[in-house]
């Protein structure tokens, strides 16, 4: 090998070393940023998402449904959200059977398959129609309580949970609670 040939190698050698380590560092203190995944989701009312034997249903009423955007750093290396609900509404029983809120049903469903060919319009990153639904369902038991005599109880809480954007650009997700809609659009950027 060639002394010219020894001082390439070296120098190459070098360089890619110091490319290593320039990229280790940017990785290291930057990671947080290009790989934000949120937090995990705060849950006051325990959720599940099976059906049961719900027969106390028509106990309750829901009086106001929100939705808001907690955390959203969607980027080229990151697809979830995390998004919070609340629910207020009253809930009442005959006779002595106290109603609670046991669970919250939760089912998300696409209602459409996002395809540029069948929707060309979608270019435009407008949509006409949701992408997805999630329904949110208080679930109502009720116990055997000698001091509750069927009056209105008010009730109120709110369950956070992650949600995966589903393709670039807006992603339109309606959230739909005992009839009450409420949109919101997740914005998945490169």
């Amino acid at each position: 090998m060639t002394r010219r040939l020894k001082i390439f190698a070296w120098i190459g050698t070098v360089i890619l070393i110091s490319i290593g380590i320039i990229c280790f560092i940017l990785y290291r203190n930057y990671r947080d940023i290009l790989f934000a995944e949120p937090r995990n989701p705060k849950i006051e009312i325990k959720e599940t998402y099976q059906i049961g034997w719900w027969s106390y249903q028509e106990s309750l009423r829901i009086d106001s449904f929100k939705v808001e955007l907690v955390e959203s750093k969607l980027n080229l290396f990151n697809n979830k959200s995390l998004v919070k609900y609340t629910v207020k509404g009253i809930i009442s029983h005959e006779g002595h059977w106290k109603p609670f809120i046991e669970n919250v049903h939760v089912s998300q469903r696409l209602i459409r398959k996002y395809n540029r060919e069948l929707h060309p319009y979608l270019d435009t990153d407008t949509v006409q129609i949701p992408e997805a639904i999630i329904e949110i369902t208080p679930i109502i038991k009720v116990t055997n309580d000698k001091t509750y005599n069927g009056e209105e109880l008010k009730f109120e809480f709110s369950n956070e949970i992650k949600l995966e954007s589903f393709h670039w650009g807006n992603n339109w997700v309606r959230f739909l609670c005992n009839g009450i809609n409420q949109d919101l659009i997740l914005q998945q950027r490169k």
